[in-house]
C-alpha cells in the first residue's frame, strides 16, 4: 500500500511529512486533501509550516509549487524544509526556507546555572540517552528567518531568535524565546524572551506596535499611537532597563 502524506501539529505550527512514492503532482493533491481534512483554511490559517521530505528529492520548481499551494489555498507560512537529500535542502534555501537534514528535536532550556554542556547526555521520555548539542538552551543558535510580511491574524512562535524581513502588520503577533528583529515596520504585538529571558530585545526599522512584551514586562501604546509616537522612521531597540521596557535609537 502506498504511503500517504501525514499532516500534524507540532511545536512550530504544522508539520507536513511527504511520502517517498508518487508523482509530485499527486503529493501536492494529497497535501491539499489532508489540509482540507484538518480545516487548515480556518483553524490553521496563518500558522507556520515545515515540510519533511525525508529521503524524497525535490527540485526548486517542485518545492515552489508546493509552497505556492500552501500560501494561496490555505494561508500557511512555510518556514522550513527537512530533507536527507543535499540538493533538496539547497532548493529549500533558494526559496528562503530554513533547511535541516533531520527534524530538529527541541528541549526546554534547564534553569539558569544548570545548563548542560555539549557532552552531557539528556534522557528522553523513554529513558534513552541522547547527546544534547551546545545550541540547546541558547536561542542565539536557533534563529528563525521569516522572509515575508506577517499579516493580520497570523501568529508566529519560535524557541530562539525570530527575524522578520518584512513588516509585522497590525493584528499580527510574533513571539520568540530570544530576540525579535523586524526589518520593516512593527505594528503588531511582539513578545521577546517569552519564557522569561529579560535580556531579550525587540528591534525594528519602524517601531509602532500597540504593545511590546519582554519576558514578563509589558509596554502599551498611549491611546492609538505606537510605543514611539515620533514620526521619525529610524531603527530602534526596546529592552528592559531599570525594571521597565524602554526604547532607544539603534
Amino acid at each position: 500500500m502506498q504511503a500517504e502524506v501525514v499532516v500534524k501539529g507540532w511545536r512550530n505550527g504544522l508539520l507536513l511529512i511527504l511520502p517517498p512514492e508518487g508523482t509530485w503532482d499527486e503529493v501536492i493533491e494529497q497535501v491539499h486533501a489532508k489540509l482540507d481534512e484538518a480545516k487548515a483554511r480556518s483553524f490553521w490559517r496563518g500558522s507556520q509550516a515545515t515540510i519533511d521530505c525525508g529521503a524524497r528529492p525535490a527540485t526548486v520548481p517542485e518545492l515552489e509549487s508546493l509552497l505556492d499551494r500552501l500560501k494561496r489555498a490555505f494561508g500557511l507560512v512555510p518556514v522550513a524544509v527537512v530533507a536527507e537529500d543535499e540538493g533538496t535542502r539547497a532548493a529549500g534555501e533558494k526559496l528562503a526556507l530554513v533547511a535541516y537534514n533531520e527534524l530538529p528535536i527541541v528541549r526546554k532550556a534547564p534553569p539558569r546555572g544548570e545548563r548542560r554542556s555539549s557532552s552531557t547526555p539528556a534522557e528522553d521520555g523513554d529513558g534513552t540517552a541522547e547527546t544534547v548539542a551546545a545550541a540547546v538552551g541558547n536561542p542565539a543558535n536557533n534563529a528563525l528567518y521569516v522572509p515575508n510580511t506577517v499579516r493580520s491574524g497570523q501568529r508566529i512562535v519560535h524557541d530562539g531568535h525570530l527575524i522578520v524581513v518584512g513588516d509585522v502588520n497590525a493584528g499580527a503577533e510574533v513571539l520568540a524565546e530570544g530576540d525579535v528583529v523586524v526589518f520593516g515596520s512593527l505594528r503588531g504585538v511582539a513578545h521577546a524572551g517569552y519564557t522569561g529571558d529579560e535580556s531579550a530585545r525587540i528591534v525594528a526599522g519602524n517601531l509602532r506596535p500597540p504593545q511590546l512584551r519582554i519576558a514578563g514586562k509589558i509596554a502599551r501604546a498611549p491611546e492609538e499611537e505606537g510605543i514611539r509616537p515620533s514620526p521619525a522612521r529610524n531603527p530602534e531597540v526596546a529592552r528592559i532597563e531599570n525594571g521597565e521596557i524602554q526604547v532607544f535609537p539603534l
